[in-house]
């Protein structure tokens, strides 16, 4: 285990009861691991028996600093979260934290999907999701707690029945992280990545098919984002020891790693880069890029309440911190490209990745609203421009 190879602290965790949703298999079964390594009661809430029974015995038999309980439940039904809440209170009197980890994955084209299928994703993904939450939450603003969801990037073709509703949860996370300021709860979104587990293999397999290319073209526009289930699972886990940073944040379990320092920066990497990277076009590239940003901030500062308040929450969605924040960091790069430090620019290739993102994001939602096909081509285009150039410097970092 990744923990136990690097020492972290057994009792960063200790006593605390963590409900993990879906804990039977794959992201879910590691994150419980980990929570029992870190000294945590933990609640597998499984709708699967076998898996959740086997997942609780194998965790308990390696006699961790915590311990692992099973419960199941088919979290469609509030009656059983009803249950699952009486169980949790006489048990244990509280819960402090909860993982929304359960998920099922349809895919196919809009038109193909039945509508069951959409009504199990918006049951699964969605309001199971709504309903723990409105469950715990009154008990929460007593004891203090912590709520973490698992959302996805954004809609994409043939992934549309789970990638809306799983989508939905980062909305709703950015609602109740405002609505529940001040009362000693923590809310945060966390992505674990792309991990080969056996469902999402069978989605691939669809969606690969729908769009006619091979799988292994499609795990390779991925590549980025696979990681495996230790590493996604570790992450949940040691978010929950660093909640207090990721408040109101969308991040990824790598990236929780890297923070953590139980992932290397890979700093011996950067050294060797830097006799073989062109500095003179990075450098380039990455000042038009910030020139872009500090520009579109400051446009985005003359907006009216609504709009700004709208461009800088979808920003910090998407790119997991605030503007203002993202801004600091772009100038302190730029401050030490100047005084040609380029260490932590070369350890920022995540950044250039969820910057590339959100300008593929900003596309999308440009097809919605800008009707002047003129201008639609216009902004595209330069959209793009900024994506190449983001591209770029990805590629060499």
């Amino acid at each position: 285990m990744i923990l136990e190879k690097n020492n972290y602290d057994k009792n960063a965790l200790k006593n605390k009861i963590v409900l993990i949703t879906g804990g039977g298999g794959g992201i879910g079964i590691e994150a419980s691991r980990a929570f029992a390594y870190m000294g945590a009661h933990v609640i597998i809430a499984e709708i699967d028996a076998g898996r959740g029974k086997q997942a609780q015995k194998l965790i308990n038999a390696e006699d961790l600093n915590g311990i692992v309980d099973f419960f199941q439940i088919d979290i469609t039904d509030e009656r059983q979260i009803d249950k699952l809440y009486k169980y949790i209170m006489d048990k244990y009197t509280r819960l402090d934290v909860l993982i929304n980890n359960a998920a099922i994955v349809p895919m196919g084209a809009i038109d193909t999907v039945s509508i069951s299928d959409w009504d199990l994703s918006y049951a699964v993904n969605l309001r199971a999701p709504v309903l723990l939450t409105k469950k715990f939450i009154s008990s929460m603003k007593d004891t203090g707690g912590i709520i973490v969801f698992v959302p996805s990037a954004a809609p994409t073709p043939y992934m549309s029945a789970y990638e809306i509703f799983k989508t939905a949860q980062m909305e709703f996370c950015n609602t109740l992280c405002e609505e529940i300021e001040g009362t000693g709860i923590i809310t945060y979104s966390i992505a674990p990545g792309f991990v080969k587990t056996d469902t999402a293999v069978k989605a691939v397999e669809i969606v690969a098919f729908s769009l006619g290319i091979t799988t292994e073209e499609f795990y390779k526009s991925l590549e980025e984002l696979i990681t495996d289930a230790e590493i996604a699972g570790v992450g949940y886990a040691v978010s929950v020891v660093m909640a207090k940073q990721y408040n109101g944040k969308e991040i990824m379990s790598y990236q929780v790693l890297m923070d953590s320092g139980l992932i290397s920066n890979d700093k011996e990497k950067s050294n060797s880069m830097q006799t073989q990277v062109d500095f003179d076009n990075l450098s380039f590239l990455f000042k038009s890029l910030a020139d872009v940003f500090f520009d579109q901030y400051q446009n985005w500062q003359k907006k009216k309440l609504f709009q700004k308040q709208f461009i800088f929450s979808d920003f910090k969605k998407q790119m997991g911190l605030p503007a203002e924040n993202f801004k600091i960091q772009i100038e302190a790069l730029q401050g030490q490209i100047n005084n040609n430090e380029w260490g932590n620019f070369l350890d920022s290739k995540k950044m250039f990745i969820k910057w590339r993102c959100y300008y593929e994001h900003q596309i999308k939602l440009l097809q919605g609203y800008e009707k002047n096909a003129a201008q639609l081509r216009s902004d595209t285009k330069l959209l793009n421009s900024w994506i190449e150039n983001l591209q770029e410097i990805i590629k060499i970092l």
